[in-house]
């Protein structure tokens, strides 16, 4: 695993293994930055995201539990969307692969050097 230290933009979390895109994106559903693929419609795909991420945080509420993330199966990849802190979040694109857990601990961490520097 790579140390926090080494990480230091957002391409780190992009070169896990079996990434193929991730981007920061607020809660409210605006494109921050990422790796996102240029024929996407970043406008779309970011509002839709967290739209995903909130009706999923609304539903874990309504049962009284936590949500650690959402993945989404499509056809030939996974969306994979979590919450970074109370005003970002992360959509990740991946094979069905790549190792979620690993993803999510590098975007915190990614995150978190990203807060402490500005």
């Amino acid at each position: 695993m790579m140390k926090s230290t080494q990480l230091v933009s957002i391409n780190d979390v992009a070169s896990v293994n079996g990434v193929l895109s991730a981007s920061l994106i607020t809660r409210s559903g605006e494109y921050v930055e990422g790796t996102i693929p240029s024929d996407t419609r970043r406008d779309t795909f970011s509002a839709m995201s967290a739209i995903i991420l909130g009706a999923a945080e609304r539903s874990a509420v309504e049962l009284n539990d936590g949500l650690l993330k959402v993945s989404v199966e499509l056809d030939n990849s996974m969306l994979i969307v979590f919450g970074l802190d109370s005003q970002y979040l992360m959509a990740v694109t991946s094979t069905t692969e790549a190792d979620a857990d690993e993803i999510i601990e590098r975007a915190r961490v990614w995150k978190e050097r990203k807060m402490i520097r500005r």
